[in-house]
């Protein structure tokens, strides 16, 4: 059984003739040496442990200060992937822009190309058909000139054709 404070304060000792009995004062200083050694012992242990417990939270206190850097790290790595991709994604859309553009201006210069070269033989049609008409006239009218100077006259197709040719004008 240990000692407790109170043991020991009201401890007393049998009393001999040349004062206490050594024997008993040896026994109980034996045991409060016993007890007292005993309670070292645990403060020991549960100072090891303590401090064990100490170490431990400062070990799990610097994982999590890890934890967060690289989380924020992580962050900051997300945001910058984000930025970079929205900073490229504008400048593909702004080449695919410019590329469309360009396009659209080559085609517009191809259609105005086009129309111009309708236009252009549009007229020489028309120029021809002028050219041709007076040609055929100028035939005609040769034609019918040497055939008064045989003393025939047209036969009637041609002068048909003649007529014909007329009106298209």
């Amino acid at each position: 059984m240990r000692l407790s404070p109170i043991d020991i304060e009201h401890m007393e000792f049998p009393r001999g003739a040349g004062g206490y009995q050594r024997r008993h004062v040896r026994d109980f200083l034996e045991r409060v040496a016993g007890d007292l050694a005993d309670l070292l012992r645990e403060t020991q242990a549960m100072q090891n442990e303590l401090d064990a417990a100490r170490e431990r939270i400062s070990e799990l206190q610097t994982a999590e200060a890890e934890l967060q850097r690289a989380v924020i790290a992580a962050e900051r790595i997300g945001n910058e992937i984000k930025e970079n991709a929205k900073r490229e994604a504008k400048g593909i859309l702004a080449e695919a822009e410019r590329v469309r553009d360009s396009r659209l201006s080559e085609l517009d210069a191809q259609v105005d190309r086009a129309r111009a070269d309708l236009d252009r033989m549009q007229r020489e049609r028309s120029l021809f058909r002028e050219q041709f008409k007076g040609l055929l006239h100028a035939y005609m009218r040769s034609l019918e000139a040497s055939m008064e100077g045989d003393g025939a006259s047209a036969p009637a197709h041609v002068q048909r054709d003649e007529t014909d040719a007329e009106r298209a004008t």
